[in-house]
């Protein structure tokens, strides 16, 4: 197994056993995604998350998550590969349902969109009952690697369970 492989593997392991220590919530989400020039592709994502305490009060909680950014054919950049990536973060909760949270991303290959193996992936959202809705941007904000580094950002919906 390649290293790149080894080190997500183990990212994805930690991930779910520092969620698995408060009882966990799951969600499912799907949008599309955009990078410079308003290139849109599909993106898919599953999450696992520390519930949300019975008092409402505002809170931290671990989130992990895997997700799925199809390739693109232009002509001008190198975005013809589909990404695979494995996250682990925190998600802060507040009144009402809304989130942000903020997770470092491991990706399984570079683009001209995510130009490094570690990027910055953050999200914010709001979710109520079985819903979920967020907007979240990968990048690497050109702390590491090297490259164009145009960044996605996309608009996910989903159902939480």
């Amino acid at each position: 197994m390649r290293r790149g492989g080894l080190r997500l593997g183990l990212l994805v392991v930690l991930c779910v056993l520092a969620c698995s220590v408060q009882a966990a919530q799951f969600d499912f989400t799907a949008g599309g995604s955009a990078t410079a020039g308003v290139r849109w592709t599909p993106a898919v994502f599953a999450s696992v998350s520390g519930s949300t305490p019975d008092d409402g009060r505002a809170h931290f909680a671990p989130v992990a998550s895997l997700g799925w950014i199809d390739s693109r054919n232009t002509e001008h950049e190198d975005l013809d590969h589909n990404v695979f990536l494995a996250a682990g973060g925190v998600r802060y909760g507040w009144d009402q349902g809304l989130f942000a949270s903020e997770q470092i991303a491991f990706t399984s290959t570079r683009t001209d969109a995510l130009s490094s193996r570690f990027e910055f992936m953050t999200s914010v959202g709001w979710q109520h009952g079985h819903f979920i809705g967020m907007l979240r941007h990968v990048s690497n904000a050109h702390v590491i690697g090297g490259g164009r580094n145009l960044g996605e950002t996309m608009a996910l919906v989903g159902v939480r369970i």
